[in-house]
């Protein structure tokens, strides 16, 4: 990490030839996942499409020095949630240099398939700085490749490639390498082994989501109640809500669990802020069928407090289906906010005051507004996020 953590005072030229050199030496390579974080100085103060062109440039890297599974969730996250070109080519030919292929990752490259055609762009993955400027490649086509490379482990996935075919919305080219995949795809090899994988064992996918047995690579974690850390100072932090009353964090967070998630009406990725806040429409759902809506309560609070008032934050939930109430609320931290990603580690970036990268993120805090489950980087499963929260109420009624 001390590579990642010094380097933020430096050119995007510089970045590269950095990364460059990480990459090339073999003692050091481990250390390319960690300029993969958000909230890290380099990426401070940078455009979005600088913090683009950086992050691609690290995922052509591992793509060149081989993927640590301590990366792999970076790849799934933006095969899962990402709608660049530019970093969902790179994190499919990032994939491709895992160890071996997986049965489990198909369905994520199909999701990333369907998520980009649509705006896919001719690219350039050779130089840094290239992006969209030569037609060497596209995410599509490095989703193609990547689906080729997983040859056999793709075939529960045959139906929909082939539909792709028949459709006519591919170039003369892309159905030519989509003709090269379904032909590794089908092909009978004896020696395949389906349980060969790249990923930890048990790997469990599913439309919304993945789940793994191995904690370094897990997307949620669980705290006790012994190692939960006090909320302190961030206690006074004080908010304003969707109807413009002010409340502080002890005050709300206090006496009950809640689930909390983060998000900002700006974000331009469907698949992040605007389906986080609808999965949390969907918790508060499962909630009231299960008479827990006035013991559990919710929150969505925005990285974006300056932008986000009020009334912004009231019509951008209630278009998504959010019950807003005195236990229900949208919250922004004008003055605080920077307190509060501390207190939560929030993976999120600025430039001035708008966000530049975040990841998915939601949490359960226990009746002291101490943090006692977070979900990070993958979308979470409601029901999953239901039942940790049930057992947070009963651990506390203990």
């Amino acid at each position: 990490m001390q590579a990642a953590e010094t380097a933020s005072a430096q050119s995007e030229t510089e970045f590269a030839a950095l990364i460059d050199t990480i990459a090339a030496d073999p003692q050091a390579r481990a250390q390319l996942t960690d300029f993969l974080c958000e909230d890290l100085p380099i990426y401070r103060e940078r455009s979005a499409k600088a913090v683009v062109r950086m992050r691609g440039w690290v995922l052509l890297a591992l793509a060149r020095a081989g993927v640590p599974e301590a990366a792999l969730i970076f790849l799934i996250e933006e095969l899962q949630s990402g709608v660049d070109p530019y970093l969902v080519a790179a994190a499919a030919r990032a994939l491709r240099a895992c160890p071996r292929p997986s049965a489990a990752l198909a369905p994520l490259v199909w999701r990333a398939l369907n998520n980009v055609r649509y705006h896919d762009e001719p690219l350039s993955l050779t130089r840094y700085g290239e992006y969209a400027l030569t037609s060497e490649t596209s995410a599509v086509r490095e989703l193609i490749a990547t689906l080729a490379w997983l040859g056999a482990h793709a075939r529960a996935i045959l139906p929909e490639l082939r539909a792709l075919r028949h459709e006519g919305g591919l170039s003369r080219t892309l159905r030519l390498d989509l003709d090269r995949a379904l032909q590794a795809i089908s092909a009978t090899d004896d020696e395949t082994r389906m349980d060969s994988c790249c990923c930890p064992p048990q790997s469990d996918v599913t439309a919304d989501t993945i789940s793994r047995t191995r904690p370094d690579l897990s997307r949620t974690s669980a705290q006790g109640p012994e190692n939960r850390r006090d909320p302190g100072p961030v206690d006074a932090v004080r908010f304003e809500d969707h109807a413009g009353a002010t409340i502080t964090f002890g005050a709300f967070f206090h006496g009950h669990p809640t689930i909390v998630v983060f998000f900002y009406t700006r974000c331009d990725n469907p698949l992040k802020c605007s389906l986080t806040v609808a999965k949390l429409a969907g918790i508060q759902k499962l909630l009231a069928a299960d008479e827990l809506a006035e013991k559990i309560h919710t929150a969505a609070i925005t990285y974006d407090p300056a932008f986000d008032v009020p009334e912004r934050l009231r019509v951008y939930g209630e278009d998504r289906g959010v019950r807003l109430d005195a236990r229900h609320r949208m919250l922004r931290a004008p003055r605080d906010n920077k307190a509060l990603r501390q207190y939560f580690g929030l993976g999120v970036n600025f430039i001035a005051s708008l966000v530049n990268r975040h990841r998915i993120e939601a949490y359960i805090l226990d009746s002291q507004g101490r943090i006692a489950v977070s979900f990070e980087r993958l979308q979470f499963d409601e029901r999953e996020v239901v039942a940790r929260a049930i057992k947070v109420l009963r651990d506390a009624g203990r």
